[in-house]
């Protein structure tokens, strides 16, 4: 069976575990409610930007903080957004241990030679 065969089962089993099977559920959801999507996508947005600025070396934005912070006082009153925000967590919890493991691989030293520091 070859890699790609392989990827596709393991797109597969990702497709079937419970966590992305919450996680649909809690997007079709949370699409019922366009308002509370909106007010997500908001607070996404301005948390990635304020991410990437950090990432890129600027100061941090005490405006751009507290209004990531106000923002997320208000979504979390609601339980739809909650239970995405949950749901999107546990999911990407699932992503980043398979990609860990898939990338412990790529940085194993068994062969005692390195040429990155």
């Amino acid at each position: 069976m070859s890699i790609i065969e392989k990827k596709e089962e393991l797109i597969q089993a990702i497709k079937k575990s419970v966590e992305y099977v919450d996680f649909v559920k809690a997007k079709e959801d949370l699409n019922n409610f366009p308002e509370q999507y909106e007010y997500l996508d908001e607070y996404k947005k301005l948390l990635l930007e304020n991410q990437l600025g950090q990432f890129l070396g600027d100061l941090v934005n005490t405006k751009s903080s507290e209004q990531i912070e106000n923002i997320y006082e208000e979504i979390s009153k609601y339980e739809v957004i909650n239970n995405y925000l949950n749901a999107e967590y546990r999911l990407k919890n699932v992503l980043h241990s398979i990609y860990q493991d898939l990338g412990h691989i790529v940085d194993s030293r068994d062969d005692k030679k390195s040429y990155f520091v």
